[in-house]
C-alpha cells in the first residue's frame, strides 16, 4: 500500500495545480494572440519544436539514472547514490554545452527552415533566447531533482513547480500587455527556470543531507558503461518521440508557412493540456512500478499492468472523444471561428491522442523494468516511417499529412512491438490475449465516440455552454460504458478496494 499511497500523493498534488496551470496557459495564449498576432505564434511554436529536437542531446540520461537509483535507495546505500549522482552532474553539464554549440550552429539556417519572410522580428536573438531557456533546464543543479523522483516524492517537486509556472505566466501576461515585446516574453522563462532549479536543488539537499558528502571513490567503469548503454537505447526512443511529435511544425513551416503553424499550435495546446493532466497518473506511478519490479513479483506486475491498461482506456477514452467533440467548439468560444481547422483533422488528432495513452503505459513499464536494450532499435523504424509518410502526405493533403505520419508510425511500431517485449522478457507469456483485449477496448471507445457525436450533433449548442455540456456528455458516456462492460473485472474490483481504503481514511480523519 505504501506504493499506492506515494503514487496517490504524486497524482493528487499534480492534478489541482495542473488544472490551474492549464487555465493560465490558455489565458497567456489568448493575450499573446491579441497583442502579437498569429505570425509570432507560429514563430514561438516553430522555435519550441526546434529546441525540442536539440534536447535529444539529453540522451535519456535522466531515465537511466533513475532506474539505477532504485536499488541503492531500497538498500540505503548512500555512497552508491552519491557516486551515481556525481556521474549525473557531469553528464548534465556536458549536455548543456552540447545543446548550446549545436543550437548556435543552426542560426545561419533559420531562413531555410522558415518559408515566410522573417524580417518582422530579430530571428537570431529570439532563437538564442529559446536556446538559453532550454539549456537552463540542464544547469544550475538541475540534476538534483532526479533523486527526489527516484524516492517516489515527485509530489514535492510538483507543488514547488506550481509557484514558478504561475509566476512565469503572470509575468509573461504583464510583459505582453505593458510592452508587447516578444524577446522579453521569452526571456522571462529563462529566469524562472534558473530559480526553479535552485529551489529544487535546495529541497533535495534538505531531504537527503547525505548528498552533501563527497562519494568514497568513483562509480566503477562497468556500471558507468551500463548506464550509458541504457542511455543509448533510451536516446533512440527519444529520437522517435521527437520525430513523431516535435517535427510537425518544422515540416509545416517549410512546406506551408507560419500562419498554419500558429493555427495548428492552438490545437496542440489543447492536446498538450489534456496530456499534461493525464500523464500525471503515469509520472506518479513510474517510481512505484520500479519499486514493485525490484520485489520480483511477476504475477503482481502483470495484474498491475492490466489494471493500468483499464485506467488508460477510461482516461484516454474520455480525452480522445472529448478532443474530437469539444476541440472546435472550444476554439470558437476561446479565440473565434477564423482559427478553426476542419473536423476531419480533429478526428485524426483524437486517434493520435488515444494511441498516445498506451504509449505512456508502455513507457512507464519499460522504464520501471529496465527494458532499455531489448527495444532500442524499434524506434528507428518509427522514425523512418513517420518521416516518409509525413513528407509525402503533407505535399498532397497539407496539414493532415503530419498527423497521418504520426498515426501510421505509431501503429506500425509502438502499438504491437512494445507489449511483445514486456510480455516476453518480464511476464514470459503470449501477447495474444493482450492484443485481443486492446481490440475490445478500442471497439468500446469507438462506440462511445459514435454515441457522443450523434448526441452533440442533435443538440447543436454554441459558446462556452457547448464546451461544458459536450464535455460532460463525453465523460458520462465513456465512463458509463466502461463501467457497464468492465465493472465486474478483477482489475475494477482492485480499483474499488483502493478507493474504499481512501474513503475510510478520509472518514477517520474527518471524525478525528
Amino acid at each position: 500500500m505504501s506504493r499506492v499511497v506515494n503514487s496517490a500523493k504524486n497524482l493528487v498534488t499534480g492534478a489541482f495545480g495542473e488544472l490551474l496551470i492549464m487555465v493560465l496557459k490558455f489565458v497567456t495564449r489568448s493575450v499573446f494572440i491579441k497583442t502579437l498576432g498569429e505570425q509570432y505564434l507560429g514563430v514561438s511554436a516553430l522555435f519550441t519544436n526546434i529546441i525540442s529536437v536539440l534536447s535529444l542531446a539529453e540522451l535519456g540520461v535522466g531515465e537511466a539514472i533513475i532506474f539505477n537509483l532504485y536499488k541503492p535507495i531500497a538498500k540505503s546505500d548512500y555512497n552508491k547514490i552519491n557516486q551515481i549522482m556525481a556521474v549525473y552532474k557531469t553528464a548534465y553539464r556536458i549536455i548543456g554545452i552540447v545543446i548550446t554549440v549545436i543550437g548556435l550552429c543552426l542560426i545561419p539556417f533559420l531562413n531555410v527552415i522558415i518559408k515566410d519572410d522573417i524580417s518582422f522580428f530579430n530571428a537570431p536573438l529570439v532563437f538564442v533566447l529559446f536556446l538559453l531557456q532550454s539549456v537552463s533546464t540542464y544547469l544550475f543543479f538541475a540534476y538534483k531533482r532526479t533523486l527526489i523522483i527516484a524516492n517516489q516524492m515527485n509530489y514535492k517537486i510538483t507543488v514547488l513547480n506550481y509557484f514558478f509556472v504561475i509566476g512565469s505566466n503572470i509575468s509573461q501576461i504583464a510583459i505582453l500587455y505593458l510592452t508587447r515585446n516578444f524577446e522579453l516574453y521569452v526571456a522571462v522563462l529563462i529566469i524562472f527556470n534558473v530559480l526553479q532549479n535552485l529551489a529544487v536543488a535546495r529541497m533535495s539537499t534538505k531531504l537527503f543531507p547525505y548528498t552533501k558528502n563527497k562519494p568514497d571513490g568513483k562509480l566503477p567503469k562497468e556500471e558507468i558503461k551500463e548506464i550509458f548503454k541504457n542511455c543509448y537505447a533510451i536516446f533512440i526512443y527519444k529520437v522517435n518521440g521527437v520525430v513523431l511529435n516535435a517535427t510537425d511544425n518544422i515540416v509545416l513551416s517549410t512546406f506551408i508557412g507560419l500562419e498554419i503553424v500558429g493555427r495548428y499550435s492552438n490545437y496542440l495546446l489543447i492536446y498538450a493540456s489534456i496530456k499534461s493532466i493525464l500523464i500525471l497518473f503515469y509520472n506518479a506511478i513510474t517510481a512505484s512500478l520500479g519499486n514493485l519490479h525490484a520485489s520480483e513479483d511477476v504475477q503482481r506486475e502483470q495484474f498491475v499492468f492490466s489494471t493500468v491498461n483499464l485506467i488508460t482506456v477510461a482516461l484516454f477514452g474520455v480525452a480522445s472523444i472529448g478532443m474530437f467533440i469539444v476541440a472546435n467548439p472550444f476554439i470558437v468560444a476561446w479565440i473565434g471561428e477564423e482559427y478553426l481547422l476542419p473536423q476531419s483533422f480533429v478526428l485524426l488528432m483524437a486517434v493520435e491522442c488515444y494511441m498516445y495513452g498506451f504509449q505512456k503505459v508502455f513507457a512507464s513499464f519499460r522504464t520501471a523494468m529496465g527494458l532499455f536494450q531489448q527495444v532500442k532499435y524499434r524506434p528507428v523504424v518509427g522514425i523512418i516511417v513517420n518521416l516518409i509518410v509525413s513528407l509525402i502526405c503533407v505535399q498532397y493533403v497539407g496539414i493532415y499529412g503530419v498527423v497521418i505520419g504520426t498515426i501510421v508510425a505509431n501503429a506500425t511500431t509502438y502499438m504491437w512491438y512494445d507489449p511483445l517485449v514486456i510480455f516476453k522478457f518480464v511476464f514470459k507469456k503470449s501477447t495474444a490475449p493482450y492484443y485481443f483485449d486492446m481490440l475490445k477496448y478500442t471497439a468500446v471507445v469507438a462506440v462511445c465516440g459514435a454515441i457522443c457525436y450523434l448526441i452533440t450533433n442533435f443538440l447543436t449548442l454554441s459558446g462556452w455552454l457547448a464546451v461544458i455540456i459536450y464535455s460532460v456528455i463525453c465523460t458520462v458516456v465513456v465512463l458509463g460504458m466502461i463501467f457497464a462492460v468492465y465493472g465486474r473485472s478483477e482489475e475494477a474490483k482492485y480499483l474499488y478496494s483502493i478507493l474504499g481504503n481512501y474513503k475510510d481514511k478520509l472518514l477517520k480523519k474527518s471524525k478525528s
